[in-house]
């Protein structure tokens, strides 16, 4: 069971995490420089990338609670170093980036496109280094 949640979370699950995350920031963009305003398909697209972003997470929370027990191992080489980054790159930074993404939009100080263009991209860069700082030998 240890192993497909590990190939789960690392892989299926992981490139669908990865991958949403330029499709968002790209068509942001490409919304925020044409004339739309109303762009319903789009925020369901941003809200897609929140629910994988999130599995992602719950999965890797269950993965911990399973090392704690005993029964699965540490991300990247095992060590405590690459356990801090791949959490840290993971977790944290992109919640930090949805939660400031979400205030900037929804005080109508930036475009939301604008805003969720930044979002998009930066959120890539996060999970993709996640995934590089949790696989074995990357």
């Amino acid at each position: 069971m240890t192993s497909v949640l590990l190939q789960l979370h690392g892989e299926w699950l992981a490139w669908a995490a990865i991958g949403i995350w330029p499709i968002i920031g790209g068509w942001a963009l490409g919304l925020r420089l044409g004339p739309h305003t109303d762009t319903p398909t789009f925020w369901r697209a941003v809200v897609v990338g929140h629910v994988l972003l999130g599995a992602q997470i719950l999965l890797g929370l269950v993965l911990l609670v399973l090392h704690t027990l005993g029964l699965a191992g540490l991300p990247g080489d095992g060590s405590l170093f690459d356990f801090t980054w791949h959490l840290l790159y993971g977790l944290a930074f992109p919640l930090v980036v949805l939660i400031v993404g979400h205030r900037l939009a929804a005080r109508g100080t930036r475009d939301p496109h604008t805003v969720f263009a930044v979002v998009g991209l930066v959120n890539f860069g996060l999970v993709t280094r996640a995934w590089q700082v949790g696989m074995p030998g990357m």
